[in-house]
């Protein structure tokens, strides 16, 4: 009966390979499978094994390693783009051209690091490896093969899409780009529009129409300079907006004349600055319930209108002071975290 121990010990090593440095030469060598390159190894899921979905917002993201990928390996769900226009001087030098850059100021801009380059295409690339064998959007061999199968575990209210993650919040949670608009909102934002054609014609855009929220694998949510009056009246579109936390109490300004209001149909997220409705609290020492009573009353002021919440520029360092902002945040019920360090946050959240 020797033979039944075998699989159980290799089963055993396999698990017991987690708890240690490094692996047993039975797994590092691949070697039950064929080596490290067997296609057996290989599954359309590969692109987020082991990686959980969570709701940190990758701050000034493109300022990583790898733009978009990084935040993604760590499971971060939002993304931000800082998107400058590089105006057109009629008659004058050519490289002024009328494009869409990324970069935190104008001086940490080159040629190269297009919003369509560093953000938008990253960003398709990372949904169509999520639907590679998804046969409601591509006829392929799998796709084919398991075509009844997916269509068998599918409802009436399911998307034709998968989103980049499977695990955790499921695979239909959309994934967030905010866009910063850091200049010359008028003219920019029309171009940011369309440079979000490749995400758009696959069909992986959020979109509103006439009243009602479509969902896609990604959503587009315009902050900083966005201009209002360009967004909210139309009645078909598929950008949203960050909404200033701290003004969904009041009236919305009316535009054109007619007066609209806020809700989650145009703020797909409400955000404001930390310091100043925190009362300066730094996370050095524990909140004081004033503190506490501040953040909650905009947090339910938002949740009650359906609007998600998140709060920018919170502290950074001492780590421990990070960590008990962001426990804080979290108790109180805010949505997302503003995350710079996201490997640190993504250990101990």
């Amino acid at each position: 009966m020797l033979w039944l121990t075998v699989p159980v010990l290799f089963f055993a090593i396999a698990h017991a390979s987690k708890l240690v440095d490094k692996s047993p030469l039975e797994t590092a060598s691949y070697a039950p499978f064929g080596g490290k390159n067997a296609s057996i190894l290989r599954s359309p899921a590969d692109w987020n094994r082991n990686t959980y979905p969570l709701f940190m917002h990758s701050h000034n993201d493109y300022e990583r390693p790898v733009p978009v990928f990084d935040a993604l390996s760590y499971g971060a769900l939002s993304i931000e783009s800082d998107v400058w226009l590089n105006p057109k001087v009629c008659g004058g030098d050519s490289s002024q051209d009328m494009q869409l850059y990324v970069g935190h100021d104008p001086f940490s801009l080159t040629a190269e690091r297009t919003f369509h380059a560093l953000t938008v295409q990253p960003l398709v690339d990372a949904i169509e490896q999520a639907n590679t064998a998804n046969a409601k959007y591509v006829n392929n061999s799998q796709s084919s093969l398991f075509g009844d199968l997916q269509a068998s575990v599918s409802t009436s209210d399911a998307p034709w899409w998968n989103g980049y993650f499977s695990l955790g919040v499921g695979n239909t949670q959309p994934l967030q780009l905010l866009v910063d608009v850091k200049n010359d909102a008028n003219r920019s934002w029309p171009l940011i529009v369309k440079a979000l054609e490749p995400l758009r014609k696959r069909g992986f855009l959020t979109r509103y129409e006439h009243g009602k929220v479509i969902p896609g694998p990604v959503i587009v949510i315009g902050t900083g300079g966005t201009p209002i009056d360009q967004l909210v009246p139309k009645h078909e579109r598929d950008v949203f907006l960050d909404c200033e936390m701290t003004l969904l109490h009041k009236p919305m300004p009316k535009i054109h004349g007619v007066q609209y209001e806020w809700n989650n149909t145009l703020c797909a997220i409400a955000s404001t600055d930390f310091e100043p409705v925190a009362l300066n609290y730094t996370g050095i020492h524990e909140p004081s319930e004033q503190v506490k009573a501040n953040l909650t009353s905009l947090i339910h002021e938002a949740h009650k209108r359906g609007i998600k919440t998140r709060f920018w520029d919170t502290p950074a360092w001492p780590i421990y002071a990070r960590d008990r902002v962001n426990r804080l945040l979290l108790e109180l019920g805010s949505d997302w975290i503003n995350v710079d360090d996201l490997e640190s946050v993504a250990r101990e959240f």
